[in-house]
């Protein structure tokens, strides 16, 4: 119905505008989107970035005061570094810390020169430490071997308490310098580690703002994809009414031609009838009145009303075809075929073999189907019996989803190009004089085999044969 269509898309076309209009929308929504996960990206790196320089700025603050801590544990073991107390007291105990200190000494300044390995200096200083440490344990030991020889005197022993502290105070001076220089980078370092914290937490609360935001734009698109589906249920809905509307109107439409077509065939049966009998009277009671052309007009009468009887008799058939429910059940597709060659054996006579592949059984309607196997046998016969030898063969195939049977003949088939014209209704591909029927029987074939979810098409060359084939579904409910 063209009207329909007209008034569908018509329907349709503001559901489509409206889908249009809401575009600008979604590519904001997007872009926003893009935007935002390219900026949680940027600031994940920024984010790690930080981190790092934070976290280094940390262990580089840890490092500075580790090395304060071992500067000052070295000047304090350095002035345990004497045997004056020892040399005066004799005490054994001072002595003893005298060797620890000279033994822990040694440790503390190995760690000072890896701990400030990457500071030249550093290492300059602490090379002038280690050297005037060196003289101040030389010193000890040369003093301490004239204490164990009893060759110590008071002015020896003043020389020496004169010696150690002119040594201890360069020692200081060098322990403060490396001590200043530590302190200097570690308030650079410091502050490195607060910017870097300050850049740390800013890049968290951008993180959580850029959060936020995607948050704030999941909503809005939920909210819009919420509105947008109940407009499109709304223009579903409406189309649904349109659509059911139509079918009623189609459904009433259908009824009316139903009933047109059955007023029709009814009314023009009689008429028919009466002129096919009065036609049947004149050519038996007054057969002596007429001269052989008044004959052959009569006949003619007769033929064209008994074929235009045939005619309205299929196109009932092919009307109720649509109308019939289908009853679905698996059927012993051979048993069928077999019966319809027999019955067309016994009314027929055809001289026609007829060999039958054993067939696969298939679910469907069994009436319809046996109607569609007495189409397609019946014009195998028809179009092969010019033939000396005429032969029919029935065979078949599966595929994963469906069940194909074929007639084939060795007939005077037809050509390709017109095999569009095969299953309409009245369309013919050889002239009535030739071959009888009434161009409706292929169409039934094919509006039964369509009913069922199946396909039929036809294969052939001129004074070659032809070949039908319809399919049927393996499961069909």
């Amino acid at each position: 119905m063209p009207a329909s269509s007209c008034q569908i898309q018509d329907l349709i076309a503001p559901a489509n505008s409206t889908k249009i209009m809401r575009l600008p929308f979604e590519k904001v929504l997007i872009g926003f989107f893009v935007f935002v996960t390219i900026a949680v990206i940027g600031l994940a790196i920024l984010n790690y970035q930080s981190n790092r320089s934070y976290y280094r700025s940390v262990a580089a603050v840890d490092h500075t005061n580790e090395i304060l801590k071992l500067n000052a544990k070295a000047l304090s073991t350095i002035q345990d570094l004497t045997v004056r107390s020892y040399i005066t007291t004799g005490d054994s105990a001072l002595l003893s810390a005298y060797l620890t200190s000279s033994r822990s000494l040694e440790g503390y300044m190995r760690q000072l020169r890896r701990f400030t390995a990457d500071n030249a200096d550093q290492q300059l200083l602490i090379d002038s430490l280690d050297y005037y440490t060196g003289e101040r344990s030389a010193m000890a030991r040369r003093y301490l071997a004239l204490y164990d020889a009893h060759q110590l005197s008071d002015t020896v022993l003043s020389d020496y308490t004169a010696a150690s502290r002119t040594g201890m105070l360069a020692i200081k001076k060098l322990s403060a310098r490396i001590a200043k220089n530590e302190e200097k980078l570690l308030a650079a370092r410091t502050a490195l580690t607060r910017s870097n914290r300050e850049r740390f937490d800013v890049s968290i609360e951008l993180v959580f703002v850029v959060i936020v935001l995607l948050l704030i734009g999941c909503t809005v698109a939920v909210i819009h994809y919420i509105r947008q589906r109940k407009a499109f249920e709304q223009d579903i809905t409406k189309l649904n009414m349109h659509l059911q509307k139509k079918v009623e109107e189609l459904r009433s439409a259908n009824q009316e031609l139903e009933s047109f077509s059955y007023s029709v065939s009814h009314d023009l049966r009689a008429p028919l009838r009466i002129i096919d009998g009065f036609a049947k009277i004149v050519s038996d009671d007054h057969a002596d009145a007429l001269n052989d052309e008044g004959k052959r007009f009569i006949e003619t009468i007769r033929s064209n009303a008994q074929r235009m009887g045939m005619l309205i008799d299929d196109l009932l058939s092919f009307s109720r075809i649509s109308r019939k429910e289908l009853a679905i059940r698996e059927i012993n597709m051979n048993a069928l075929v077999e019966n319809v060659k027999d019955n067309l054996m016994l009314i027929d006579k055809p001289r026609a073999t007829i060999s039958i592949q054993p067939l696969c059984s298939a679910c469907c309607d069994d009436h319809l189907i046996r109607q569609v196997w007495i189409n397609l046998i019946s014009n195998a016969l028809k179009y092969s019996r010019k033939r000396e030898h005429p032969e029919v063969a029935i065979t078949w195939e599966q595929t994963r989803t469906e069940i194909i049977y074929a007639v084939r003949d060795n007939g005077v088939g037809f050509d390709m190009q017109y095999a569009g014209k095969l299953f309409g209704v009245f369309q013919r591909l050889h002239k009535a004089t030739e071959y009888e029927g009434t161009g409706v029987g292929l169409a039934l074939v094919h509006r039964i085999v369509t009913r069922h979810s199946g396909r039929v098409w036809a294969e052939s060359s001129p004074d070659c044969g032809a070949t039908f084939y319809f399919s049927l579904p393996k499961h069909l409910n």
